[in-house]
């Protein structure tokens, strides 16, 4: 299309923008507003075949309305103005968005400080968060698709992978549409994605690469991947806290069901730590007597271990926050005691954790401790080598947490104590405050029941 040729007379064809296999993207202006605002309007290339030509402008349509009413909801989704036909072409036309795109902040060779990179993640997954609670899938997160605005400086979502999904769509023989070429970026899909099954936690994938690009200067399409698990190699290229660390790599897990499952999710998990799971990775060797892959538990920004305080049950959870207790509850008595250097540990990994305790059918079961060679530290009891029942884990800097686990989460009644004399008493699940429970702070106490790490009615996290 020429520049100056106008559609519908009305928008008037500036430049081309951009082009590829699903169509072409052109600036424009539009004729029929005071001062000919600029706008974009996208040239989508559609099959030839009638069949197929009426799939095309159904789900032309639908995904229009669902990209209309985002824009019309959401200040960080650009505007869906118009959608029509004219000679035989398709043509959506949205706001133009003045600004940049996130290309000339993450690029090839340029490693972006952690707190910066922490920080971008939190502005992507929110407004991912948008689209993620209305069920639709972006599939092609990318530095080109996030727009920096000029006006406020937030990121705007361009380029929906869905609107690229209609022209690939074709009719087989029995009238089954199916779309023919997987839509997204190589490097930032995940493998159900390459497959044609794209997931919500598709995007929580890409997201992730996005902050491991950031970090480390690395394209992802030039990451390894371990050969045997095809999981992303990236640690070795740069050294970042265990907290940031372990949000990424749980992003970007090869297994989808492994990953968080929404932008919500991940966000969650990078804002509010201390309601966050330790995640473990149970033992996968066949005999003892080769190094297992040993339980990895995430390291948090915890703040060290404050008073304990104690816990009465009556009817219902009685929280009784005057009286505070030194000791802690009991929890598998012969393991208590720290390990000391007269005594042997029954194995060690290969990256030099120990472990003290009991072994059944070559896996972790009973009472163990598991000491970390960062100084973490697990006390209590093990199932199939994950921390399930009673037990303690102590972080690096002296937080710690101390109640039930579940399958390596917390799960259950317990407490998590930090250095800064907050702490939270109550139920977890999944990890994640849940159910009744008290957060004592120095700025006074809040009790009631929270659900995924939140006090109900007053959207309050804890210990942040």
């Amino acid at each position: 299309m020429l520049p100056s040729h106008t559609l519908r007379n009305r928008y008037k064809i500036i430049k081309q923008l951009g082009s590829g296999s699903f169509g072409i993207t052109y600036l424009a202006e539009d004729l029929d507003l005071p001062d000919h605002p600029l706008c974009v309007v996208k040239n989508l290339r559609q099959s030839q075949s009638q069949d197929e030509l009426q799939v095309f402008i159904n789900f032309f349509n639908k995904e229009a309305q669902a990209l209309y009413r985002l824009g019309r909801e959401y200040s960080q989704i650009p505007q869906l103005f118009a959608h029509f036909e004219e000679g035989g072409e398709f043509y959506l036309v949205q706001e133009y968005i003045d600004g940049h795109d996130l290309s000339q902040e993450v690029f090839s060779g340029n490693r972006l400080s952690e707190a910066k990179v922490t920080q971008l993640l939190k502005e992507i997954l929110e407004v991912l968060s948008i689209i993620h609670n209305k069920n639709i899938i972006h599939r092609d997160i990318k530095a080109q698709n996030l727009m920096r605005r000029n006006s406020d400086g937030k990121i705007v979502l361009i380029d929906f992978g869905t609107v690229k999904e209609i022209s690939t769509i074709k009719v087989n023989p029995q009238e089954q549409t199916s779309v023919t070429v997987a839509v997204g970026t190589y490097g930032y899909m995940p493998h159900e994605q390459l497959n044609g099954y794209p997931k919500l936690c598709s995007d929580v994938y890409a997201v992730g690469m996005l902050g491991i690009y950031a970090l480390t200067g690395v394209r992802p399409q030039q990451l390894p991947k371990d050969p045997d698990t095809f999981e992303v190699i990236w640690r070795d290229q740069v050294s970042v806290s265990s907290h940031l660390a372990s949000v990424l790599e749980k992003m970007v897990r090869s297994n989808y069901k492994e990953r968080y499952q929404t932008a919500g999710e991940a966000l969650q998990a990078l804002t509010t730590p201390s309601s966050e799971p330790i995640h473990l990775t149970p033992p996968s060797s066949s005999s003892i007597s080769q190094p297992p892959h040993f339980l990895v538990a995430n390291q948090r920004f915890f703040i060290g271990a404050g008073v304990l305080v104690s816990l009465l049950f009556g009817i219902g959870l009685l929280f009784m926050t005057s009286r505070q207790h030194t000791a802690d509850a009991e929890i598998c008595s012969e393991t208590n005691a720290l390990p000391n250097s007269k005594i042997s540990p029954d194995f060690i990994d290969s990256k030099g954790n120990k472990y003290y305790g009991e072994f059944k059918n070559k896996m972790y079961n009973g009472c163990g401790t598991l000491v970390y060679t960062n100084g973490q530290k697990y006390q209590g009891r093990f199932k199939e080598s994950k921390f399930h029942g009673t037990g303690t884990f102590t972080f690096e800097n002296g937080a710690r947490y101390i109640g039930q686990f579940y399958e390596g989460k917390y799960e259950g009644m317990g407490k998590l104590i930090y250095n800064n004399n907050c702490q939270y008493i109550g139920e977890f699940k999944q990890g994640m405050f849940d159910g009744q429970g008290i957060c004592i702070s120095q700025d006074g106490s809040h009790e009631g029941i929270w659900r995924q790490g939140k006090l109900q009615g007053k959207n309050k996290t804890c210990c942040e």
